[in-house]
């Protein structure tokens, strides 16, 4: 049975480097809701800023969540009955979705957490602000349920600080067991 994993957490997680190493690991196509909104801000002239990303994944998942999630999908060249790595789940709506489009796949769900202390200092090295700029983007409605709603219902969470090469070895032998 084919099997896709979707990937949720707090910005700065590490998610986007856990599932692009998971993919090549296991030999899987990826895709992420962000990679998707990306080519779309792109596409529509405007600057990759974190504002415009948030406003047009919102009204993208507002005007049709399932067109959203068939859109991500396809963005990763995903093909009914295979393998998958999804990254940036941000709203629980998005998971039955998703879990629909996917059949006969299976749906998973992973959530990656960092003790915030060592997440707030990898946004800051990777340039993407300051303590309170940080906390204004996470008030976006597009992060209200990552760490609220989605960490309750997610199948495995993963401690993220560690090395990754140690935490893509304990996804692969639990998607394994999947």
């Amino acid at each position: 049975m084919p099997l896709v994993v979707a990937f949720a957490g707090k910005i700065g997680s590490g998610k986007t480097t856990i599932t692009k190493s998971l993919a090549e690991a296991l030999g899987w196509s990826r895709t992420g809701f962000g990679d998707y909104v990306r080519k779309v801000v792109r596409e529509q002239g405007l600057a990759s800023t974190r504002e415009n990303l948030q406003r047009v994944g919102t009204e993208m998942l507002r005007r049709d969540v399932n067109n959203f999630c068939k859109s991500v999908l396809s963005n990763g060249g995903w093909q009914p009955g295979e393998n998958l790595i999804i990254d940036g789940l941000r709203h629980v709506e998005t998971i039955e979705v998703i879990r629909k489009a996917v059949r006969p796949a299976d749906l998973r769900t992973v959530y990656i957490y960092v003790p915030e202390k060592a997440r707030l200092a990898r946004l800051r090295q990777r340039g993407d602000g300051d303590e309170g700029t940080i906390s204004n983007v996470e008030r976006h409605s597009s992060e209200q349920q990552v760490d609220s709603i989605l960490r309750s219902r997610v199948d495995l969470l993963v401690e993220g600080s560690r090395p990754v090469e140690a935490i893509v070895a304990e996804l692969a032998e639990w998607v394994r067991t999947q």
